[in-house]
Protein backbone atom coordinates (compact mmCIF):
# COMPACT_ATOMS: atom_id res chain seq x y z
CA UNK A 1 0.00 0.00 0.00
CA UNK A 2 2.70 2.17 0.90
CA UNK A 3 4.43 1.44 -2.47
CA UNK A 4 1.02 2.70 -4.61
CA UNK A 5 1.01 6.20 -2.34
CA UNK A 6 4.19 6.96 -3.40
CA UNK A 7 3.61 6.13 -6.97
CA UNK A 8 0.24 8.09 -6.78
CA UNK A 9 2.48 11.44 -5.12
CA UNK A 10 5.79 11.39 -7.44
CA UNK A 11 3.21 10.82 -10.61
CA UNK A 12 0.74 14.35 -9.39
CA UNK A 13 4.19 16.05 -9.16
CA UNK A 14 5.82 15.34 -12.49
CA UNK A 15 2.24 16.71 -13.47
CA UNK A 16 1.88 19.56 -11.49
CA UNK A 17 5.46 20.41 -11.82
CA UNK A 18 5.00 19.90 -15.87
CA UNK A 19 1.68 22.40 -15.40
CA UNK A 20 3.70 25.13 -13.09
CA UNK A 21 6.92 25.75 -15.58
CA UNK A 22 5.00 26.97 -19.22
CA UNK A 23 6.68 30.50 -18.29
CA UNK A 24 9.62 29.14 -16.74
CA UNK A 25 11.30 27.29 -19.75
CA UNK A 26 14.69 28.42 -20.12
CA UNK A 27 15.27 29.34 -23.80
CA UNK A 28 17.53 27.03 -25.86
CA UNK A 29 18.81 26.42 -29.01
CA UNK A 30 17.17 23.71 -31.33
CA UNK A 31 19.76 21.49 -32.02
CA UNK A 32 19.95 17.98 -34.00
CA UNK A 33 21.77 14.98 -33.03
CA UNK A 34 23.39 11.55 -34.35
CA UNK A 35 24.37 9.15 -31.60
CA UNK A 36 26.20 5.56 -31.71
CA UNK A 37 26.60 4.00 -29.02
CA UNK A 38 27.79 0.02 -28.17
CA UNK A 39 25.71 -1.41 -25.06
CA UNK A 40 27.44 -4.50 -23.52
CA UNK A 41 24.33 -6.31 -22.32
CA UNK A 42 20.60 -5.34 -22.27
CA UNK A 43 19.72 -4.52 -18.61
CA UNK A 44 15.73 -4.11 -17.69
CA UNK A 45 14.99 -4.06 -13.78
CA UNK A 46 18.06 -5.48 -13.01
CA UNK A 47 17.29 -8.59 -14.83
CA UNK A 48 19.57 -9.58 -17.77
CA UNK A 49 19.44 -13.18 -20.02
CA UNK A 50 20.78 -15.91 -20.15
CA UNK A 51 22.28 -15.33 -22.82
CA UNK A 52 24.01 -11.79 -23.92
CA UNK A 53 22.45 -9.14 -25.51
CA UNK A 54 24.82 -6.64 -26.67
CA UNK A 55 23.61 -4.05 -28.88
CA UNK A 56 25.24 -1.74 -31.25
CA UNK A 57 22.49 1.79 -30.84
CA UNK A 58 21.65 4.45 -33.03
CA UNK A 59 19.43 7.19 -32.64
CA UNK A 60 18.85 10.78 -34.47
CA UNK A 61 17.52 13.28 -31.65
CA UNK A 62 15.83 16.96 -32.61
CA UNK A 63 15.58 19.15 -29.38
CA UNK A 64 13.63 22.16 -30.35
CA UNK A 65 13.88 25.61 -28.71
CA UNK A 66 10.77 25.56 -26.59
CA UNK A 67 11.90 22.15 -24.60
CA UNK A 68 10.11 19.50 -26.82
CA UNK A 69 11.91 16.82 -28.53
CA UNK A 70 12.28 13.82 -30.85
CA UNK A 71 13.83 10.64 -31.26
CA UNK A 72 14.72 7.77 -32.82
CA UNK A 73 16.45 4.63 -31.71
CA UNK A 74 17.59 1.84 -33.89
CA UNK A 75 19.15 -1.32 -31.34
CA UNK A 76 20.96 -3.68 -33.76
CA UNK A 77 21.50 -7.20 -32.11
CA UNK A 78 25.42 -8.34 -31.85
CA UNK A 79 24.49 -11.42 -30.27
CA UNK A 80 26.86 -14.44 -32.78
CA UNK A 81 24.16 -16.13 -35.09
CA UNK A 82 21.22 -13.98 -34.14
CA UNK A 83 22.23 -10.48 -35.35
CA UNK A 84 19.41 -8.46 -36.05
CA UNK A 85 17.39 -5.33 -35.84
CA UNK A 86 16.23 -6.18 -32.78
CA UNK A 87 13.75 -3.02 -32.07
CA UNK A 88 13.12 0.44 -32.87
CA UNK A 89 11.59 3.57 -30.43
CA UNK A 90 10.38 6.72 -30.98
CA UNK A 91 9.85 9.14 -27.92
CA UNK A 92 8.36 12.62 -27.53
CA UNK A 93 9.12 14.37 -24.78
CA UNK A 94 8.91 18.13 -23.31
CA UNK A 95 11.81 18.83 -20.50
CA UNK A 96 10.87 22.05 -18.23
CA UNK A 97 12.52 24.44 -15.70
CA UNK A 98 10.64 25.37 -13.00
CA UNK A 99 12.73 27.21 -10.91
CA UNK A 100 16.90 26.86 -10.56
CA UNK A 101 15.89 23.56 -8.36
CA UNK A 102 13.11 22.08 -9.69
CA UNK A 103 13.48 20.14 -13.50
CA UNK A 104 11.75 18.03 -14.74
CA UNK A 105 9.71 16.63 -18.34
CA UNK A 106 7.12 14.07 -19.60
CA UNK A 107 7.17 11.79 -22.44
CA UNK A 108 5.64 8.95 -24.57
CA UNK A 109 7.52 6.44 -26.41
CA UNK A 110 6.36 3.90 -28.81
CA UNK A 111 8.35 0.69 -28.87
CA UNK A 112 8.45 -1.57 -32.83
CA UNK A 113 10.16 -5.30 -31.62
CA UNK A 114 10.89 -7.80 -34.30
CA UNK A 115 9.21 -11.31 -34.24
CA UNK A 116 12.62 -12.77 -32.82
CA UNK A 117 13.23 -10.53 -30.15
CA UNK A 118 13.48 -12.54 -26.71
CA UNK A 119 13.80 -9.25 -24.71
CA UNK A 120 12.23 -9.37 -21.27
CA UNK A 121 10.05 -6.48 -21.94
CA UNK A 122 9.66 -7.48 -25.75
CA UNK A 123 5.98 -7.17 -24.96
CA UNK A 124 5.26 -3.66 -23.87
CA UNK A 125 3.73 -1.75 -26.82
CA UNK A 126 4.50 1.70 -25.52
CA UNK A 127 5.14 3.82 -22.04
CA UNK A 128 3.63 7.47 -20.70
CA UNK A 129 5.57 8.60 -18.29
CA UNK A 130 7.63 11.91 -16.69
CA UNK A 131 10.87 13.01 -14.40
CA UNK A 132 10.79 15.45 -11.49
CA UNK A 133 14.34 16.69 -9.89
CA UNK A 134 15.23 18.56 -7.32
CA UNK A 135 18.99 19.87 -6.64
CA UNK A 136 19.57 19.96 -3.05
CA UNK A 137 23.40 21.39 -4.04
CA UNK A 138 25.27 18.56 -2.05
CA UNK A 139 23.13 16.15 -3.94
CA UNK A 140 20.35 16.17 -6.66
CA UNK A 141 16.98 13.97 -6.22
CA UNK A 142 15.55 12.30 -9.43
CA UNK A 143 12.31 10.60 -9.87
CA UNK A 144 10.77 9.01 -12.44
CA UNK A 145 7.48 7.56 -13.19
CA UNK A 146 6.41 5.24 -15.92
CA UNK A 147 3.14 3.68 -16.98
CA UNK A 148 4.04 0.56 -19.77
CA UNK A 149 1.83 -0.53 -22.06
CA UNK A 150 1.44 -4.17 -22.80
CA UNK A 151 -1.50 -6.87 -22.64
CA UNK A 152 -1.58 -5.66 -19.12
CA UNK A 153 -0.78 -2.56 -17.79
CA UNK A 154 2.92 -2.03 -15.14
CA UNK A 155 3.89 0.86 -13.64
CA UNK A 156 7.26 1.14 -12.99
CA UNK A 157 9.17 3.85 -10.59
CA UNK A 158 12.78 5.11 -10.15
CA UNK A 159 14.01 6.89 -7.02
CA UNK A 160 17.63 8.34 -7.73
CA UNK A 161 20.31 9.90 -5.83
CA UNK A 162 23.24 11.65 -7.74
CA UNK A 163 26.00 14.40 -7.46
CA UNK A 164 27.42 15.94 -10.80
CA UNK A 165 30.98 17.86 -10.81
CA UNK A 166 31.76 19.56 -13.97
CA UNK A 167 34.37 21.62 -16.08
CA UNK A 168 33.73 23.87 -18.40
CA UNK A 169 36.22 25.91 -21.33
CA UNK A 170 34.96 27.96 -23.82
CA UNK A 171 31.98 26.03 -25.66
CA UNK A 172 33.49 22.81 -23.88
CA UNK A 173 32.29 21.00 -20.92
CA UNK A 174 33.63 17.90 -19.39
CA UNK A 175 30.92 16.54 -16.66
CA UNK A 176 31.36 13.50 -14.04
CA UNK A 177 27.75 12.45 -12.63
CA UNK A 178 28.23 9.51 -9.83
CA UNK A 179 24.49 7.97 -9.04
CA UNK A 180 22.59 5.33 -7.01
CA UNK A 181 19.18 4.45 -8.20
CA UNK A 182 16.42 2.31 -6.96
CA UNK A 183 13.89 0.35 -9.39
CA UNK A 184 10.27 -0.62 -8.22
CA UNK A 185 8.05 -2.14 -10.44
CA UNK A 186 4.55 -4.30 -10.98
CA UNK A 187 5.55 -7.66 -12.84
CA UNK A 188 3.05 -7.59 -15.47
CA UNK A 189 5.81 -7.53 -17.79
CA UNK A 190 7.55 -10.59 -16.75
CA UNK A 191 4.18 -12.70 -16.57
CA UNK A 192 3.46 -12.14 -20.19
CA UNK A 193 7.12 -12.54 -21.28
CA UNK A 194 7.44 -15.67 -20.11
CA UNK A 195 4.30 -16.74 -21.17
CA UNK A 196 4.85 -15.65 -25.21
CA UNK A 197 8.43 -17.87 -24.60
CA UNK A 198 6.27 -20.97 -23.42
CA UNK A 199 4.12 -20.85 -26.52
CA UNK A 200 3.94 -24.13 -28.34
CA UNK A 201 5.53 -23.12 -31.49
CA UNK A 202 2.68 -23.81 -33.67
CA UNK A 203 0.57 -21.55 -32.11
CA UNK A 204 2.81 -18.59 -33.81
CA UNK A 205 1.43 -20.07 -37.02
CA UNK A 206 -0.90 -18.29 -39.64
CA UNK A 207 -2.84 -21.87 -39.36
CA UNK A 208 -2.19 -23.56 -36.89
CA UNK A 209 -3.69 -27.11 -36.10
CA UNK A 210 -6.09 -27.62 -33.82
CA UNK A 211 -4.81 -28.43 -30.31
CA UNK A 212 -6.65 -29.31 -27.02
CA UNK A 213 -4.50 -28.19 -24.16
CA UNK A 214 -4.14 -24.52 -23.33
CA UNK A 215 -1.20 -23.33 -20.80
CA UNK A 216 -1.58 -19.98 -18.72
CA UNK A 217 1.41 -18.62 -16.76
CA UNK A 218 1.51 -16.56 -13.99
CA UNK A 219 4.20 -14.44 -11.34
CA UNK A 220 3.69 -16.22 -7.95
CA UNK A 221 4.35 -12.15 -7.15
CA UNK A 222 2.01 -9.75 -6.82
CA UNK A 223 1.82 -5.71 -6.79
CA UNK A 224 5.05 -3.58 -6.90
CA UNK A 225 7.95 -4.79 -6.25
CA UNK A 226 11.80 -2.92 -5.49
CA UNK A 227 13.62 -4.83 -8.56
CA UNK A 228 17.38 -3.71 -7.77
CA UNK A 229 19.22 -1.68 -7.08
CA UNK A 230 22.22 0.52 -9.48
CA UNK A 231 25.25 2.31 -9.08
CA UNK A 232 26.17 4.37 -12.20
CA UNK A 233 29.76 6.43 -12.81
CA UNK A 234 28.91 8.11 -16.19
CA UNK A 235 31.52 10.29 -18.16
CA UNK A 236 30.69 12.63 -20.77
CA UNK A 237 32.40 15.62 -22.83
CA UNK A 238 30.58 17.58 -25.05
CA UNK A 239 31.77 20.52 -27.32
CA UNK A 240 29.89 22.71 -29.68
CA UNK A 241 29.23 19.76 -32.42
CA UNK A 242 30.80 16.78 -31.01
CA UNK A 243 30.94 14.52 -27.73
CA UNK A 244 31.41 11.14 -25.94
CA UNK A 245 30.07 9.64 -23.05
CA UNK A 246 30.83 6.62 -21.14
CA UNK A 247 28.31 4.94 -18.70
CA UNK A 248 29.68 1.66 -16.85
CA UNK A 249 27.12 0.83 -13.67
CA UNK A 250 26.67 -1.98 -11.31
CA UNK A 251 23.41 -3.41 -10.89
CA UNK A 252 22.47 -5.73 -7.96
CA UNK A 253 18.92 -7.46 -8.46
CA UNK A 254 16.55 -8.18 -5.71
CA UNK A 255 13.13 -10.08 -5.31
CA UNK A 256 13.11 -12.97 -7.52
CA UNK A 257 10.40 -13.37 -9.85
CA UNK A 258 8.82 -16.88 -9.94
CA UNK A 259 6.25 -18.75 -12.27
CA UNK A 260 4.23 -21.50 -12.49
CA UNK A 261 2.53 -22.25 -15.70
CA UNK A 262 -0.74 -24.68 -15.91
CA UNK A 263 -1.87 -26.69 -18.50
CA UNK A 264 -5.24 -27.54 -18.58
CA UNK A 265 -7.41 -29.75 -21.08
CA UNK A 266 -10.01 -27.29 -23.04
CA UNK A 267 -12.48 -29.52 -23.83
CA UNK A 268 -12.55 -30.58 -20.25
CA UNK A 269 -10.93 -27.62 -18.59
CA UNK A 270 -9.33 -29.73 -15.93
CA UNK A 271 -5.81 -29.01 -15.15
CA UNK A 272 -3.38 -31.77 -17.11
CA UNK A 273 -0.67 -30.60 -14.93
CA UNK A 274 1.56 -27.80 -13.16
CA UNK A 275 4.98 -26.55 -13.35
CA UNK A 276 7.63 -24.16 -12.12
CA UNK A 277 8.34 -22.35 -15.13
CA UNK A 278 10.61 -19.61 -13.60
CA UNK A 279 13.51 -18.88 -16.09
CA UNK A 280 17.11 -20.09 -15.23
CA UNK A 281 18.42 -16.49 -15.04
CA UNK A 282 15.39 -15.49 -12.66
CA UNK A 283 16.74 -18.53 -10.47
CA UNK A 284 20.29 -17.55 -10.83
CA UNK A 285 20.49 -13.85 -10.23
CA UNK A 286 23.53 -12.66 -10.31
CA UNK A 287 25.04 -8.67 -9.66
CA UNK A 288 26.42 -7.74 -12.97
CA UNK A 289 28.52 -4.98 -14.73
CA UNK A 290 27.60 -3.31 -18.05
CA UNK A 291 28.66 -0.40 -19.74
CA UNK A 292 27.18 1.80 -22.53
CA UNK A 293 29.58 4.18 -24.75
CA UNK A 294 28.98 6.79 -27.35
CA UNK A 295 29.86 9.21 -29.59
CA UNK A 296 27.66 11.86 -31.21
CA UNK A 297 27.66 14.93 -33.15
CA UNK A 298 25.20 17.90 -33.20
CA UNK A 299 24.51 20.62 -35.53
Amino acid sequence: MKYKVLLAYCFLSCFYGQLSAQEAVKPKTTTFKIQLDYLSDYVYNGRVDSIKYPYQITTASVNFANGIYVNFGADYLLTEGEKRFDFFQLDLGYEFDIDKKWSGSVYGTKFFYSSQSALLNGNISSDFGGTLSYDAGFVELSNTLDVFFASKADIQYNLGFEKSFSSEKDDSKISFTPGLYGNFSSLNFYESEVTRRLRPKNQALKNPPVVNVLSTTKTNQQGVRFMSLELSLPISYENKYFGLNIYPAYTIPYNAITTTTTIKNIATNKIINTINSTPYSERNLKNRWYLQAGVFIKF
